[in-house]
């Protein structure tokens, strides 16, 4: 299922455009995958399965021709890339030390969630997997321990910018046939000349 939705949702983005063919890093190995996983606790069927169709994307600075991203308004990032982002985000829980309490409530007090999204409203939390990344620090996750009323593999926002939570999506399938449904703009001509033409849906980041 999800290699039918992938392939399905890379050549829209190609039939439209965008470039995206060129984007897509090979396929993941499963020894790779296991090992990224494990700070997680192990990936969901779904996201493993998306490490086996394609290790991210290349990065804009190494792509020669039309630069563009896979996911609305962010690129999708290789295992490693993204193993790094969740070293960052652990970084960051670091400083919260026992004594440091008052620091995480103020933190996550700024934090709120949408309607009655099934998501911690907390601003970082261990079992969350960075997918994809705007530029700027913020991410698209994967959610491998949400609360009831939650699905492990759902796909949220987190980031510096983005004060509110949200789930996307209950899964990475799920969050693909959202993405086949959005209606998407064509290329700018202008963009398409500078050879960096990034894509968005809002209402799916």
């Amino acid at each position: 299922m999800i290699e039918d939705l992938w392939w399905r949702w890379v050549d829209r983005l190609e039939a439209q455009g965008w470039g995206a063919r060129a984007m897509v890093r090979p396929p993941a190995g499963q020894d790779v995958i296991a090992a990224a996983g494990e700070v997680v606790g192990g990936f969901p069927d779904e996201l493993a399965a998306l490490y086996r169709l394609a290790d991210g994307q290349v990065g804009s600075r190494h792509v020669d021709g039309l630069r563009t991203n896979l996911f609305p308004g962010h690129e999708f990032l290789p295992l490693a890339g993204a193993r790094r982002a969740w070293q960052g985000w652990a970084d960051i829980r670091a400083t919260y030390t026992a004594d440091d309490v008052d620091d995480v409530d103020d933190v996550d007090e700024m934090i709120t969630v949408r309607g009655h999204d099934p998501v911690h409203r907390v601003y970082t939390r261990a079992p969350w997997w960075p997918l994809a990344e705007d530029g700027g620090g913020n991410h698209l996750m994967v959610d491998l321990d949400p609360p009831p009323g939650g699905t492990v593999g759902q796909v949220l926002v987190a980031g510096p910018d983005e004060d509110e939570r949200r789930v996307l999506a209950p899964g990475i399938g799920a969050y693909l046939q959202a993405l086949l449904a959005a209606e998407l703009d064509d290329p700018d001509p202008a963009a398409l000349a500078d050879g960096v033409a990034w894509w968005d849906a809002p209402t799916l980041r």
